[in-house]
């Protein structure tokens, strides 16, 4: 099991930090006089290490804090009227009071969702393991440190932290496991991968981009300037020795290797500089993914990420608009989709549903906000006292009276001669009778 907890689970950034390692052992141990790249170049393959970028940070936080205020309602459906309410009574407010207000004694619903989330696009994989009773109803929601799955028996191997420390829980049947996995995934489909760990091992052109910046750098890019002595009829008596060339070439790929900016070769009467152009020293020092690429693989746009400093106001709208909703309503659907699951019973499809309310996304845009109270009050989505209802406002006289806005009319009907755009029907003139006599 722990095998394939090893495969699964965190067994991938263990890996990786000992390979590092490795790498930072085989590099020669000498009395440095200059910088090595190796020991320069920081890969930004944990979230300790990403967090230090700030667009990627930005990203991160950006993703996770919307979908944490979208309060997640369990709903069942009202057969009289036909809609969806929020289920206040019995278990479900108990359900309810665990996903909005506190999961757990030792956190805050918004706390476990914004980690959740964060551990997705981070970690790859965000587990929360669900506590039940008796009967089988949720008891209590904890966010899971770290979580193994093992394929053979369908079980899950959970972490997490309680009022009494750390727990572990072994053979977890999967109905009590929310697991939200990121949108890349292993080959298997099951497990997911970390946005940073996927833009970088994944993508044949990041992996091309690194490459060709270490083999510049193997290649003795930090090398600045070479200074010689003007030496060579001396050696040998004008004949050359192979022996000699080659300790003299590992000796010269030592001291390159070292770091040193500066080498001192025999056999030579002339400096030539030989250090790297700007192209190449950047590539060297930004192995990390650029502005553009983050925002790409996290869904951001630029402007949200606080990089296009002249952006007009209308950008940003634009792209606010463009984050909800390719970015933050397909992951919105997704957790719907894995809570359900896992809270809701089979039997009672089409009675009982989750919802991930959007209206918090709203509270601060109230130009936005009331365009679309007036588009629901317009098309008799909602009354006057509903949209009230959502502030908390008190109920009207006549505000329960579904309003449809009109525009359009037939030639000659009553809407048209009560507000005066049709002709009206003219009436007989009365007649005279004296003219009859």
């Amino acid at each position: 099991m722990g095998f394939l907890t090893n495969i699964f689970g965190g067994g991938v950034q263990k890996r990786e930090q000992q390979a590092d390692q490795q790498a930072a052992q085989a590099t020669p141990q000498k009395d440095v006089k200059g910088g090595s790249f190796r020991q320069n170049i920081v890969h930004a393959r944990n979230p300790q290490t990403a967090l230090t970028v700030s667009a990627v940070h930005r990203a991160i936080e950006l993703r996770a804090k919307t979908l944490a205020q979208m309060p997640v309602q369990l709903r069942r459906k009202d057969f009289e009227k036909g809609n969806f309410t929020q289920w206040l009574t019995g278990v479900g407010k108990k359900t309810n009071y665990l996903l909005q207000v506190q999961p757990n004694p030792i956190m805050t619903a918004n706390d476990m969702w914004l980690q959740v989330h964060i551990n997705r696009l981070q970690n790859g994989n965000g587990f929360i393991y669900i506590e039940r009773d008796v009967f089988g109803n949720p008891e209590a929601l904890w966010l899971a440190i770290c979580g193994g799955y093992d394929m053979i028996n369908s079980t899950y191997n959970i972490t997490y932290l309680s009022e009494f420390g750390i727990v572990n829980k072994v053979e977890v049947p999967k109905r009590d496991v929310l697991h939200f996995r990121n949108t890349y995934r292993y080959q298997n489909g099951f497990w997911g991968i970390p946005t940073l760990q996927y833009a970088a091992d994944t993508l044949s052109l990041i992996k091309t981009e690194k490459a060709q910046a270490l083999d510049n750098a193997a290649k003795g890019g930090r090398v600045k300037l070479l200074i010689s002595e003007d030496k060579g009829q001396q050696l040998g008596l004008g004949k050359y020795n192979k022996d000699e060339g080659k300790r003299y070439a590992r000796e010269l790929q030592d001291e390159m290797y070292a770091g040193n900016d500066v080498l001192s070769l025999r056999g030579l009467d002339k400096v030539q500089n030989i250090s790297m152009t700007m192209a190449e020293m950047q590539l060297l020092e930004q192995l990390n993914l650029s502005y553009d690429d983050v925002a790409r693989f996290y869904g951001v746009p630029r402007p949200l990420l606080m990089l296009d400093t002249n952006s007009h106001y209308n950008d940003y709208q634009n792209a606010t608009m463009e984050f909800l909703s390719r970015t933050i309503a397909p992951d919105a659907v997704e957790t719907e989709k894995e809570i359900f699951c896992k809270l809701v019973d089979p039997a009672y499809f089409g009675m009982r549903d989750i919802h991930l309310c959007e209206l918090p996304l709203l509270r601060m845009d109230l130009e936005r906000q009331a365009k679309v109270d007036q588009l629901n009050l317009q098309t008799g989505a909602k009354t006057v006292n509903e949209i009230r209802q959502q502030y908390d406002m008190p109920e009207v006289e006549g505000g329960d009276v579904v309003l449809v806005s009109t525009n359009l009319a037939e030639l000659g009907s009553p809407k048209l001669r009560e507000s005066g755009g049709g002709r009206p029907t003219e009436e007989p003139a009365p007649k005279d009778e004296t003219e009859q006599k």
